[in-house]
């Protein structure tokens, strides 16, 4: 088999996600518009009455830019480990000529375009709701994208690992309350890190265990500035750390699950 033939297989298989995900495009769409309308509505016009700064409203966005595809990460480990438990339709991909890590592999970057789509889609709802608060020329494109590419592969890959986690569809509910919620909390969608560490030193250490750490920080740090913010490169780099250390744990955990070859 030659490398071509594999890929045109994967672009194959890659398609079949993307029309499913082209039918669901509106609603992910309107939920995002919502959520983010909502969210940044408060945090920009309301929370500075009760003191917050008045740029805390743009810091928000670009905390909900950041996290926009942290949100896909549960539905998707919960169809994965329904399918796991049920149909199993992902041995039917596992049985065709090309190799198994493809298929994973396709899947990760199906979740990572999916993630990337609503980045990019936080940005023009935040302007219209946040509109002079926020300043897109301060935005650092070449780095924003570069971030943007690697926090939807980190959630790709997060996606994998959490199924690779998830013994049954019974136990679906943990994902979120264990590690989810408590990684997107205390990763600083609320504050920064040079705060964090003003206040509390030991624990913005600790900190820097959490993925999500970097995810915030780099992020702003592309969207408003580098001041105030762990450095983008920094951060970029330690999140190609946690790509592959997910990637690694959750192929092989897979591996072992799906019995494949």
């Amino acid at each position: 088999m030659t490398t071509r033939f594999y890929i045109k297989i994967f672009w194959q298989l890659l398609q079949e996600e993307l029309v499913i995900y082209k039918s669901n495009f509106l609603d992910k769409i309107i939920n995002l518009s919502i959520w983010v309308s909502c969210t940044a509505g408060i945090f920009g016009y309301i929370m500075p009455a009760f003191g917050l700064s008045a740029n805390f409203g743009s810091f928000q966005l670009a905390g909900l830019i950041a996290s926009a595809g942290l949100f896909e990460v549960f539905p998707s480990v919960m169809v994965l480990v329904k399918d796991f438990d049920g149909d199993r339709v992902i041995d039917y991909h596992l049985t065709l000529p090309i190799p198994s890590w493809m298929i994973l592999l396709k899947k990760l970057v199906y979740y990572a375009i999916n993630c990337f789509s609503l980045c990019l889609g936080v940005i023009p709802i935040g302007k219209l709701v946040l509109w002079h608060q926020f300043d897109l020329s301060k935005i650092a494109i070449f780095p924003f994208l570069t971030m943007a590419v690697l926090i939807s592969v980190f959630y790709g890959a997060l996606t994998l690992w959490l199924a690779s986690k998830v013994v049954n569809i019974t136990k679906i509910g943990n994902v979120w309350m264990r590690f989810i919620f408590p990684l997107w909390f205390l990763g600083g969608f609320q504050f920064s890190w040079k705060v964090l560490h003003s206040i509390f030193p030991s624990f913005a250490y600790a900190n820097l265990l959490n993925p999500l750490t970097y995810v915030m920080e780099g992020m702003r740090a592309t969207l408003l500035g580098q001041e105030g913010y762990l450095n983008v490169w920094y951060c970029m780099a330690a999140l190609v750390l946690f790509i592959v250390l997910c990637w690694w744990q959750a192929s092989t955990r897979l591996k072992a699950r799906l019995d494949f070859v």
